[in-house]
This record gives C-alpha cells, sequence and structure tokens, in this order.
C-alpha cells in the first residue's frame, strides 16, 4: 500500500533530514580520523546541524498546517525530533573536542565515528522507504543491521570507558572530558535505534 500517493512534503522533509545527518556524520568522522583544522571541521558540523533545525521547524510547521497527514502526527513528530536530536548529540561530541582543548584522538573515538556513520546511512535507507510501505524486506534488513550495529557501538563504548578509567597515570579531568564525548557519539547511535523503532512500528502499523 502506498501510503501517500501524491503530496509527498512529509517524505521530502524527512529525505532532506538524513541527507544533512549524514553529512554531519561524516564530518564528524573525519575530525576523529584526521584531527586537524578542528575548529574549522567543527563550524562546518554546526552549519549542518543548523540545517537540521531549519528541517525539524518546517516539519513541524507542515504538522500544524496539514489538516490529513499521510502518517500519524506523533509519529511525523517522533521522527523529526529523533532525528535532530541525533544531529545535536554528534554536535556537541564535535564542540567538545575544540572547547576542551583535546589534544590527539583514540582509536575508540574512530571506531565509535565510523559506526555511527554506518548506522546513519542505514537508518537513511529505512527513512527513504517510508515513502512506499512495499519496501517490507529492505525494511525489516535495516532494523536488524541498526540493531547489530548498535550492539557493536555499545561494545566499543564499554571497551573506550573500561580504558579510560583504568589507563594508569592518565590525568582525571582529561578522562572525564573524553567521557563525556564517548558518550554523545554513543547516544547518537542509541537514538538512530530509537528512530529505526518508530520507523518499525509506522511500517508495522501500515502493512
Amino acid at each position: 500500500m502506498r501510503l501517500l500517493p501524491r503530496k509527498t512534503t512529509f517524505f521530502d522533509l524527512f529525505d532532506r533530514h538524513a541527507a544533512f545527518l549524514l553529512s554531519i556524520g561524516e564530518e564528524v568522522r573525519d575530525l576523529f580520523r584526521q584531527f586537524d583544522r578542528l575548529e574549522e571541521r567543527q563550524g562546518r558540523i554546526k552549519d549542518l546541524e543548523h540545517r537540521c533545525d531549519e528541517v525539524t521547524h518546517e516539519l513541524f510547521n507542515q504538522i500544524h498546517a496539514t489538516f490529513v497527514t499521510p502518517l500519524d502526527k506523533e509519529d511525523i513528530a517522533a521522527i523529526g525530533s529523533g532525528l535532530d536530536d541525533i544531529a545535536d548529540y554528534l554536535d556537541a561530541a564535535a564542540v567538545r573536542v575544540v572547547l576542551y582543548r583535546i589534544p590527539q584522538s583514540t582509536p575508540e573515538a574512530v571506531a565509535l565515528a565510523d559506526l555511527m556513520v554506518r548506522t546513519i546511512e542505514v537508518l537513511k535507507g529505512a527513512v527513504a522507504c517510508l515513502r512506499d510501505n512495499r519496501e517490507g524486506d529492505r525494511m525489516k534488513q535495516a532494523f536488524r543491521d541498526i540493531h547489530t550495529l548498535e550492539n557493536e557501538s555499545d561494545s566499543v563504548y564499554r571497551s573506550a570507558l573500561g580504558k579510560l578509567f583504568n589507563e594508569p597515570g592518565i590525568d582525571p579531568i582529561m578522562v572525564l572530558k573524553w567521557k563525556e564525548i564517548y558518550e554523545r557519539l554513543e547516544m547518537a547511535v542509541d537514538k538512530c535505534e530509537d528512530v529505526a523503532n518508530v520507523v518499525e512500528a509506522i511500517h508495522i502499523k501500515y502493512s
């Protein structure tokens, strides 16, 4: 069953939001991989996060202005808010790298950022499937992949914290700084799974 035969405004906004989000993820990944021109990279991330905010604002305006929406308004709002939260967490991680004057990256940060980008890529594809509920198999595979990636991210996050708190002679302040950065990266992946759960619920509802 096609969810929206003519007007595609909401799905267009979902796709635009997911595209900006993937760009943010790639910028964050490159920041931790290259770890140079940090303020410049963080500035680009901030600009993209603002674009996500604009899409979210437009999405909620459309919700209020549209009498009959293709999906339940609560579901549309949950997807928009969830995507915006992911952008906020990634922006917060990049801000802290600059604000806390982090001297160098870590393998764990790179691994978390890589997993984050892979998760956003899959989520972007799942969100795109909302246009047509006949993409059931593709959506189900995306949900499985996101769950697997989230578990991998959890494992890397726990390992990163364990190494951080048990490294001999490490500056306690640096422990707190990296703990916050790792948390934001992990929370971004967690939020990806939350959005995927909303998409899955929509898929089941309209199947």
